[in-house]
């Protein structure tokens, strides 16, 4: 599963100096979910990696930025498409 790669390959690489923010940003990727069954992009990690770096990005930031910069983002598209339902 590529989500849970990412996520674990990102939280190991990024732990050393920020760990309260990948803690932040992980948090945060819990509350704005995408569900992988719904993307045909399963296999592609680069789409889950900057999907992920917006909540590392903005996790002491502001919420509004945060869902702008999610409901722009292709994952987030790919997902509330109503293509192929």
């Amino acid at each position: 599963n590529q989500r849970s790669s990412v996520w674990t390959g990102a939280a190991v690489l990024y732990s050393r100096g920020d760990q309260f923010r990948q803690r932040c940003a992980w948090a945060l990727a819990q509350l704005l979910t995408v569900v992988p069954d719904n993307i045909e992009a399963f296999t592609m990690t680069e789409s889950y990696v900057s999907y992920y770096d917006i909540f590392v990005r903005h996790a002491f930031g502001n919420y509004r930025e945060i869902l702008r910069q999610v409901s722009y983002s292709p994952l987030m598209a790919e997902h509330l498409s109503y293509l192929n339902s």
